[in-house]
C-alpha cells in the first residue's frame, strides 16, 4: 500500500511539472549569457547538430557516431533521440535503435523525460542535469546536458544534445530554477512544494537545491533544517543574509544575495550567492531562492 501510494504522489508531482512547464515562461536557453567558455562551446555543438539534422535529417547520424570527431571526443559526444525517446545516435552503439523513454538516473530522476519537457516549450531548447557514470567509472558523476530540438527535412522531429561532466555552475541555471519553481508555486501553491523536495525532480542537482521562505524569515522548503527561523541569523562575517533576502524580494521583487553558508555534510562555510524571486499568493508572501558556490 505504501509503496502505491508513494507512486501515485509521484506521478502526479510528474504530471504538474509537465503541464506547468509547458506553460511557464522561463529563461530562453539558447539566448542566455554564460559565464564559462565550455558552457557556450557545448551550446553551440548542439546548435549546429541542429543545423545538420534540419538539412541531411537521418543521414548525419552516422556523422555523429565517428569517434574523434567534432561530435564525438573524450567523454563528450552528441546524441539524438526522438520525442517519443527513441535513440537514433548515441556514443553507445548498443543504445542505437532503442527506447530510453523510462531511463533514470541512481536517485530515480527520469531524465530523459524532463528533456522531453525542455524541448516542449517555445524555446524548443533547453538543460537537465542529473547523475549519471563517466565511461570506465563506478561512481556517478553529476551531467548537465543541453537539448534543441530540430525538424528533418522529412519533417520528422529529432532532440540533439550533448552533456559535461561535473560541469562549472552558470547563474543563467540558477535564474531558470528559480523561476520555474516561483511561477509552479503561483500555479499550484504550496502542494508545489512537495515537487520540489521530490529529488526525482529537476530542482535537486549537484550541491543546488530550492528554498522557500515566508516574510518572518522561516524555511517552509529546505532539505536540512526546515522549519527554522533564520530572520536573525548570520553568516561568518555578521551579515544578517536572511534579512537582506527579504529585502532584497520587498524593494525589488528579484535579485542576487552573497553570504557565507556551509555545504551540504560540511561543517564549514564556503563563499555563496543565491538569486531569490518574492511571489505573493492570496496574501502570503513566499521568496524562493536557489544558491550557488562561489568556490
Amino acid at each position: 500500500m505504501k509503496k502505491r501510494k508513494k507512486s501515485t504522489q509521484f506521478i502526479r508531482s510528474f504530471c504538474v511539472l509537465i503541464s506547468f512547464l509547458i506553460l511557464s515562461v522561463s529563461l530562453c536557453a539558447e539566448d542566455a549569457e554564460y559565464q564559462y567558455k565550455e558552457t557556450e562551446e557545448l551550446v553551440e555543438l548542439v546548435n549546429d547538430a541542429v543545423v545538420l539534422i534540419e538539412e541531411k535529417g537521418k543521414d548525419v547520424f552516422a556523422e555523429f557516431a565517428v569517434q574523434d570527431s567534432k561530435w564525438r571526443h573524450d567523454d563528450k559526444y552528441v546524441f539524438a533521440i526522438d520525442p517519443e525517446g527513441m535513440v537514433y545516435a548515441h556514443a553507445s552503439a548498443a543504445l542505437v535503435g532503442t527506447n530510453v523513454i523510462e531511463l533514470t538516473d541512481v536517485n530515480g530522476k527520469p531524465f530523459i523525460k524532463w528533456i522531453l519537457i525542455e524541448v516542449s516549450g517555445e524555446d524548443s531548447s533547453g538543460w537537465s542535469h542529473y547523475l549519471w557514470n563517466i565511461p570506465g567509472q563506478d561512481e556517478p558523476t553529476w551531467k548537465s546536458t543541453y537539448v534543441q530540438s530540430a525538424i528533418a527535412p522529412s519533417g520528422k522531429k529529432y532532440i540533439a544534445g550533448c552533456g559535461l561532466y561535473n560541469m562549472k555552475m552558470e547563474r543563467a541555471f540558477i535564474v531558470d530554477q528559480v523561476n520555474e519553481a516561483a511561477d509552479m508555486i503561483e500555479v499550484e501553491g504550496v502542494s508545489a512544494f512537495d515537487v520540489l523536495r521530490d529529488p526525482k525532480s529537476e530542482f535537486i542537482f549537484n550541491s543546488n537545491y530550492v528554498f522557500v521562505l515566508d516574510e518572518e524569515g522561516t524555511l517552509l522548503v529546505h532539505p536540512e533544517i526546515e522549519g527554522t527561523n533564520l530572520y536573525d541569523a548570520q553568516d561568518v562575517n555578521g551579515k544578517y543574509f536572511i534579512r537582506e533576502i527579504l529585502e532584497v524580494g520587498r524593494e525589488d521583487g528579484s535579485g542576487w544575495v552573497d553570504y557565507w553558508w556551509s555545504k551540504p555534510g560540511e561543517d564549514k562555510t564556503s563563499s555563496k550567492s543565491s538569486y531569490i524571486r518574492q511571489i505573493e499568493i492570496d496574501g502570503d508572501i513566499f521568496v524562493v531562492g536557489v544558491g550557488v558556490y562561489l568556490e
